[in-house]
């Protein structure tokens, strides 16, 4: 937490805190029995979770997505515990409660076993109808879901009595020509009362940003930025009323977003702004490359539901997903020689699964919520090499592909669980939650040579290499989680909760590393190395508890929780090769999330959020702060707004406290670990037309010239091994102004 913060400011933060229903206005006293989510994996009332919700309904995230923010500032606007946004295309870093999150879309996960931070690049906000976060560990979803859960849910035909939906927008800074983005969307809704379908498309080009002080902001070649990039999403959604109270429903969706293969990084002739000069380093037009950055996904999702089966409310999923990411070719250099390889991966993964829930009310005060999960993942990777002579002679413009190698291990997870979920009202006022997930894995993994010795027989410079033994393994898991809920009223509750949630460590990082040994002949032996049979990856396992209260009426809504999460292991990156340990060390989070708002007549409201938070890990006998790298820093918002009856405006402001730890990193400017504090402030604001709404937006009102988390963060990942500091120290936009026109008929 900020050293500024006493117990006054603390207790304090504590009154000031508000419900994650941040869509609500004004509500009834009922109206907290009658929302649902999804997202607890069978439709229920928050009134009876033993958890800190959050729903962030369509005009919400209108209201910030029309007005030019992206899916990563909306939520990290409206959900307290979630980081500040990068504004690029990674949203690592950006956790909940100091962890990391599952993204699902419809219910299907994002996430890969691969921890590649690219889930929130998914979906374009036109054809997201509300998302659902739950904060904290989860038992109900397994693995990955240490900081929590975010369920984007998609529009369907039933959601829409309109026809046609169209919008087109532009977002710009005015700084130059290149100062553009541009959107556009169509959709269009049909069918009958036994069958509808809405099909879309989305369509968003970026250009050049510039930071506050009206320089360029430096691409991001280390996890991929958004500026000159291309991107569409399309999606298909049908709906059939079947008999017996049945209902199908399936959805297909591609979603590209890449570079617009015209503009990149020049690092100057022979690299010169890589290994001295980084004065050079600039975005320029001239991009010819053989591989270029992009994201590319595609989802297949089935779903069944049958409300009178066998007595009981039967859920069936079927599920597809294919992704393959390409990263920016990235410099690597040595010391002596500058740099020696100029390459460019690409990572793949499907998956395929089923899921089949059954909810049961054995008695009217009990139910049960039981069921299976399976599903089947694959992973594979290359690196493309390029040729460095041309590389050199265009300052990293021009990439000719020289030679493909493995990146990574490559590797399968096979994945069953059973779970069951019951809640019990055991009087008006008592609700008791309780469940138990019991998970089997199995991981396999393919020989492996290492990068390092594919790359040197590739170049001609090793006969060859053996390989790393691949092999298999596998895991057993139970997680648990119990709450209590206290109805105080039918617009107040308290809680009381437990959940374990489970993470495994990137296998792909972890795994195929070795030590080789040239013979007399050029071939290199193995001499010891980081493999499946002899070096077993332990997962992380998280015991997370909670206390909250929550308060919905006619004026107020709040919401409040505080949080003790503590795991048996860290993870520890190496900054030579990227690589990572699992450390036997324990890593305990915790804080506040709080949010407040109020209605001070029916059309102006105000409202605050605010998230306290420290990571931690044990040295020894004590506690130290946790590397920056990984840590959260605590974070504030605030905002006024009005509504009239055609004319809606609101002015909202974002905090991001500063972060130090007693972790050092040895960068250029000596031994130094810590986040800079910055904030920003937005208006957002929209006019409804004879004919359509016309929304606005100026992000970043005041021009503040900062640093991006990531920017900060990017520098101790890869300065000054792979560079200068300028050359990762990634800036947020200056003031840009945002003009949307969105029609629906």
């Amino acid at each position: 937490m900020p050293k500024s913060m006493g117990p006054i400011s603390l207790v304090a933060a504590a009154v000031i805190c508000q419900l994650g229903l941040v869509n609500v206005a004004t509500a009834t006293e009922n109206e907290m029995e009658r929302m649902v989510v999804s997202a607890t994996r069978s439709p229920t009332q928050i009134s009876d979770l033993s958890s800190t919700v959050w729903i962030i309904d369509e005009a919400s995230i209108r209201e910030q997505t029309d007005s030019g923010k992206g899916i990563k500032e909306m939520l990290a606007a409206l959900v307290p515990s979630m980081d500040v946004s990068s504004q690029g295309r990674t949203n690592f870093g950006q956790n909940i409660r100091g962890r990391a999150m599952v993204v699902l879309i419809d219910g299907v996960s994002m996430n890969t076993s691969r921890s590649i931070s690219r889930q929130l690049d998914s979906i374009d906000p036109f054809n997201i109808t509300r998302i659902e976060v739950l904060a904290g560990a989860s038992a109900i979803y397994g693995g990955g879901a240490l900081g929590g859960a975010i369920n984007i849910v998609t529009k369907k035909a039933a959601d829409s009595s309109d026809t046609f939906e169209a919008e087109a927008g532009f977002k710009s800074g005015f700084n130059s020509s290149d100062d553009l983005d541009y959107r556009t969307a169509l959709a269009v809704t049909g069918g009958s009362d036994s069958v509808k379908g809405r099909f879309s498309a989305a369509w968003q080009e970026n250009g050049q940003w510039f930071d506050g002080s009206d320089n360029p902001v430096m691409l991001d070649i280390s996890q991929t930025g958004m500026q000159y990039t291309q991107g569409y999403d399309l999606m298909a959604n049908m709906d059939w009323q079947l008999a017996n109270d049945a209902s199908l429903s399936a959805m297909a969706q591609y979603y590209r977003n890449g570079s617009d293969e015209e503009h990149g990084l020049y690092m100057g002739e022979n690299f010169s702004g890589v290994t001295g000069d980084a004065s050079v380093l600039e975005t320029r037009k001239g991009l010819d490359a053989d591989r270029s950055p992009a994201t590319e996904r595609t989802l297949l999702n089935l779903s069944y539901s049958q409300d009178e089966f066998l007595g009981q409310t039967l859920y069936l999923q079927g599920f597809y997903r294919k992704e393959n990411l390409d990263f920016h070719p990235f410099p690597y250099v040595n010391e002596t020689s500058g740099v020696y390889n100029f390459s460019a991966s690409a990572q793949n993964t499907s998956i395929y699964g089923l899921k089949a829930v059954v909810e049961s009310k054995p008695v009217d005060s009990l139910t049960l919520t039981w069921g299976l999960d399976w599903d089947k993942e694959s992973f594979d990777s290359n690196q493309m090499s390029f040729d460095l002579n041309a590389a050199n002679q265009h300052g990293g413009l021009v990439m000719r592909e020289l030679f493909t190698t493995g990146r990574y291990v490559d590797f399968t997870v096979e994945s069953i669980a059973a779970f069951i979920q019951s809640s019990w009202e055991m009087n008006s006022f008592l609700v008791l939650n309780a469940g138990y997930r019991y998970q089997h894995m199995e991981n396999s993994v393919d020989d492996f040579i290492g990068y390092n010795q594919q790359v040197a027989i590739a170049s001609g410079k090793a006969k060859g290499a053996d390989a790393i033994k691949g092999g298999s393994t596998d895991y057993n898991i139970g997680l648990v989680n119990l709450g209590l809920v206290a109805k105080l009223s039918q617009d107040q509750q308290l809680w009381l909760a437990y959940s374990q949630g489970f993470e495994l460590p990137d296998l792909s990082k972890y795994y195929g590393r070795g030590t080789y040994k040239a013979d007399a002949d050029g071939y290199l032996q193995l001499q010891n190395s980081i493999n499946i049979n002899d070096t077993r990856l332990d997962g992380i396992k998280t015991d997370s508890m909670e206390l909250g209260w929550r308060y919905l009426a006619d004026r107020w809504q709040a919401q409040a929780s505080v949080y003790y999460a503590v795991s048996d292991k860290v993870i520890e990156v190496n900054s030579k090769d990227l690589t990572i340990n699992v450390k036997d060390q324990d890593k305990r989070s915790y804080g506040l999330e709080a949010q407040l708002n109020f209605d001070i007549t029916s059309d102006w409201q105000v409202g605050t959020n605010l998230h306290l938070v420290r990571s931690e890990v044990k040295d020894e006998n004590d506690w130290i702060d946790e590397t920056v790298t990984y840590a959260s820093p605590s974070k504030a918002t605030a905002f006024i707004g009005w509504r009239g009856e055609t004319q809606k405006i609101r002015l909202q402001a974002e905090h991001s406290f500063s972060a130090e730890s007693d972790y050092r990193f040895k960068t250029n400017d000596g031994l130094t670990s810590e986040l800079d504090s910055y904030t920003t402030l937005d208006l957002l604001g929209s006019i409804d037309l004879p004919v359509g709404t016309l929304s606005y937006g100026i992000e970043n009102l005041l021009d503040k010239d900062y640093s991006t988390l990531w920017g900060q963060r990017a520098v101790y990942f890869y300065s000054p091994t792979y560079g200068p500091e300028s050359m990762f120290d990634y800036h947020g936009r200056g003031r840009t102004f945002a003009l949307n026109y969105q029609l629906s008929w």
